[in-house]
């Protein structure tokens, strides 16, 4: 089944649009708080296509950026190397979407406070966009958001060459 993508007349330069897959069919929401990024793998605040297509949106609906990183516990291969990996990173992420003038929100998922994370501040958003990674367990944490929230959900590839 060929994919969906977001029309480039909503606002997306083409090189970002041919990035961008849409999710669901629900639409946006302008009135609403943010725009979500959801960063969970690509982890740069720079150089991102996924980060420049929420920026674009969040520009286009002026509406701020919330960049929102989680690290859950119980997925296949988590490891304590994997995970300080990303808790370092996330120091250094949190300092230059500060001097981007980017909000950026981290959740480290802990025995007693897991499942439902993502969906208060989804609900929230005017639109959520995250990275295109076709792997488990990834693909289908971020088809089951799309399908339980009523806002509008973007897959953006973020290979930095080539898209696939």
């Amino acid at each position: 089944m060929e994919p969906q993508y977001f029309d480039v007349g909503q606002g997306l330069p083409e090189h970002l649009a041919e990035r961008t897959r849409l999710v669901n069919r629900r639409s946006q929401r302008p009135q609403n708080e943010f725009v979500l990024f959801r960063l969970h793998h690509a982890m740069r605040a720079h150089d991102d296509p996924s980060l420049d297509d929420a920026i674009t949106i969040s520009n286009r609906l002026r509406i701020p950026l919330l960049v929102y990183q989680a690290l859950p516990e119980s997925y296949p291969y988590a490891s304590d190397r994997h995970h300080s990996f990303i808790l370092e990173g996330a120091r250094d992420l949190q300092r230059e979407f500060y001097e981007r003038g980017i909000e950026y929100a981290f959740y480290l998922e802990r025995r007693g406070d897991r499942g439902g994370h993502l969906r208060e501040p989804s609900e929230r958003a005017g639109v959520v966009v995250t990275e295109e990674l076709p792997v488990e367990p990834l693909r289908t944490w971020t088809e089951k958001l799309a399908s339980t929230i009523d806002v509008l959900t973007l897959c953006v590839d973020t290979a930095c060459v080539v898209p696939r």
